[in-house]
């Protein structure tokens, strides 16, 4: 997918978005901040974090946890070493009280993974939102899908475990 393609999707995405808005301009300004800042998820956009995320934030994921925006930064540094290309479009949006949820599908293309292919994998993201930044955020997706299933000799186990479990 071109970036001219990409840019087009995220604008589609806030405006399926904010079909339904939150009623909270300031809300709506940090979710469009959040959709900007992952339609590229890459190195080179990390200090844009202090524009979403809190000083102490808590960010879990099936992979790891981390309690503060550095921690996060080295994480997301760590994590995209030698990934080629990875977008995420944002499908739905939840928001009440301080919490919000987004649906997202990311796109992703590592060398090591799928050979080298692009992975497609639907996630959630929830947060806790304090003084219009993200004060706790928790990823959830299918580490499977992700990972496992895309290695070579794993994800044949993988794919044999889950033929046997839905043919029984």
């Amino acid at each position: 997918m071109s970036s001219e393609q990409r840019n087009h999707t995220a604008k589609e995405d806030l405006d399926d978005l904010f079909s339904a808005d939150t009623g909270d301009q300031d809300i709506d300004k940090l979710v469009t901040k959040i959709v900007e800042f992952y339609d590229e998820f890459k190195t080179e956009k990390l200090d844009e974090l202090s524009e979403i995320y809190h000083e102490d934030v808590t960010f879990a994921d099936p992979i790891h946890q981390v309690e503060s925006r550095a921690e996060l930064k080295d994480y997301f540094k760590d994590i995209m070493t030698n990934v080629e290309q990875c977008h995420f479009a944002f499908t739905d949006q939840a928001y009440r009280n301080g919490k919000l949820f987004l649906a997202w599908q990311m796109r992703m293309q590592h060398p090591k993974l799928a050979n080298g292919r692009e992975i497609v994998m639907p996630g959630v993201s929830q947060f806790e939102l304090s003084d219009n930044k993200i004060a706790a955020q928790r990823d959830h997706y299918d580490m499977g899908a992700m990972v496992y299933e895309h290695v070579p000799v794993i994800g044949y186990l993988v794919k044999k475990v889950k033929s046997r479990l839905s043919n029984d």
